[in-house]
C-alpha cells in the first residue's frame, strides 16, 4: 500500500490501483477535479444556509468523501459507498487513519449504487457519481435519492462516445445522436447535460448546469429542483443541431445538404443549447479557491469570461478549411469584437473562440 496526500486527506492506495481492473481505483489525475468539488461544495453549502447531506456511491478508496468531510464546512452526514468488498475494506482503514470531524455522521456501506440510491428516497443534498466509463446507468435512480432542492455531479470517462466518434455508442448509451464536430469536447458536455436532464425530467426536476470542465474526462456539476415550471423553461433550450464536417459551418436549420458548401449535414440532438456555466456560483468559486490560495484558477477565469451559446470554433480546423495561414487568437477575437460582435476564449480549448457572429463574418475574420 501507497501513502498518498491529497488536499487534507491521508489515504492508502494500492501500488496497482490506476487500472481499469484494479479493484480500488484511484486516480492522482483528477485531483483537480475534486480540487474544484470541494469549492463547489463550499459554496453550495453557503447558498443553502444548511447542513449537507452527502453521498459518495462509488466510492474507491473514499478519498473524495474523506476530503469532503476535512475540507468543506456543514456537513451532517455522509453515506460513503462501494461495491468491492475490497474498496469497502480500504474505505473503513482511511476513514479511520483521517478521523473526520465530531458531529459529521458517517456511513460506509457494501451495496450496488443503485440500490443504494432506491434506499435512501431524499436523503441527500448532494451526489457524486464518478464511475469508471459512463454515469448513464446511475442518473435516474439518483433521481429518487435527491432532496428536491439538491446538487449533482456527474463524470464520464467514456468521452469518444460523448463528442461522437462512437456515435452508435452514444445512441445506445444516452439516446442522443453525435457526430464528429471541431467543437467535440463542449459536444460532449452538451451531450452529457442533455441526459442528465431526460433522466431527472422523469422525476419532475430539472436540472440547471453551474459548472462544467473537461480533461480525459467531462464532468459537470449542477442544480436539481423539483419544478415543473423550471422543467418546461429547460425543455424549450433543447434543440437539434446541424453540422457540416467538411466546412464547420453549424445551425439550428436541420437542412440535408450544407448552405456553405452543399456538403451533407450532420445532426446532433437532441442537445442543451442553453448554458453550461452559472456565471455568479462561478464567481463565488474563483472567490473561495483564492482564499484558499488556490494557484489552480486558470481556467475557471477563462470560463468568467467565456460568452453564452453553443459551440465553439477550433481556428486550427478553421484556418485548414480556409487553407490560410493562421493568426493569433487574439486577433482573430480583435477583428470580430471591431464589428460589433463578442468573442472570448472558452475554458474547454486553448485553441478555440466562442462568438455571436455568423459563420460567415467568422471566416472572414481568421481568413484576416
Amino acid at each position: 500500500m501507497l501513502r498518498i496526500i491529497e488536499g487534507h486527506a491521508e489515504i492508502l492506495v494500492p501500488e496497482h490501483s490506476l487500472t481499469r481492473k484494479s479493484e480500488t481505483f484511484y486516480n492522482p489525475a483528477m485531483e483537480y477535479q475534486r480540487d474544484i468539488t470541494m469549492s463547489a461544495l463550499r459554496v453550495w453549502q453557503k447558498m443553502a444556509g444548511h447542513a449537507l447531506s452527502i453521498c459518495d456511491p462509488l466510492a474507491g478508496t473514499g478519498v473524495r468523501s474523506i476530503r469532503i468531510a476535512l475540507e468543506v464546512p456543514g456537513i451532517e452526514e455522509i453515506t460513503i459507498n462501494d461495491a468491492n468488498p475490497r474498496a469497502f475494506a480500504l474505505i473503513k482503514k482511511n476513514i479511520k487513519m483521517n478521523k473526520p470531524e465530531k458531529g459529521i455522521g458517517v456511513e460506509i456501506t457494501n451495496k450496488k449504487a443503485n440500490m443504494l440510491f432506491l434506499e435512501k428516497p431524499k436523503e441527500f443534498d448532494y451526489i457524486d457519481i464518478d464511475p469508471f466509463g459512463s454515469p448513464a446507468n446511475f442518473v435516474f435512480n439518483a433521481g429518487y435519492a435527491l432532496k428536491p432542492r439538491a446538487i449533482l455531479a456527474c463524470t464520464a470517462t467514456d468521452t469518444g462516445a460523448l463528442c461522437g466518434s462512437f456515435p452508435s455508442t452514444c445512441f445506445t448509451r444516452y439516446g442522443i445522436k453525435a457526430v464528429k464536430t471541431d467543437f467535440f469536447k463542449e459536444a460532449g458536455i452538451r451531450v452529457l447535460i442533455t441526459a442528465i436532464m431526460l433522466e431527472l425530467a422523469r422525476h419532475d426536476m430539472s436540472f440547471k448546469p453551474l459548472y462544467t470542465h473537461s480533461n480525459h474526462y467531462f464532468r459537470v456539476i449542477g442544480a436539481v429542483r423539483r419544478s415543473r415550471s423550471m422543467l418546461s423553461a429547460q425543455f424549450k433550450q433543447i434543440k437539434f443541431l446541424a453540422y457540416c464536417q467538411a466546412c464547420l459551418y453549424r445551425g439550428d436549420a436541420i437542412t440535408s445538404g450544407c448552405p456553405n458548401c452543399g456538403s451533407k449535414m450532420g445532426i446532433i440532438g437532441p442537445l442543451w443549447t442553453g448554458n453550461i456555466k452559472e456565471t455568479e456560483f462561478c464567481k463565488k468559486m474563483l472567490e473561495d479557491l483564492l482564499a484558499k490560495n488556490c494557484r489552480k484558477t486558470k481556467e475557471l477565469r477563462t470560463c468568467l469570461l467565456e460568452i453564452d451559446g453553443p459551440g465553439y470554433y477550433d481556428l486550427p480546423r478553421v484556418f485548414r478549411v480556409l487553407k490560410k495561414a493562421p493568426r493569433k487568437i487574439e486577433d482573430v477575437m480583435k477583428t470580430l469584437k471591431e464589428k460589433g460582435y463578442e468573442a472570448s476564449r472558452t475554458h474547454l480549448s486553448d485553441t478555440a473562440i466562442k462568438t455571436d457572429a455568423p459563420y460567415a463574418e467568422v471566416l472572414l475574420a481568421a481568413g484576416g
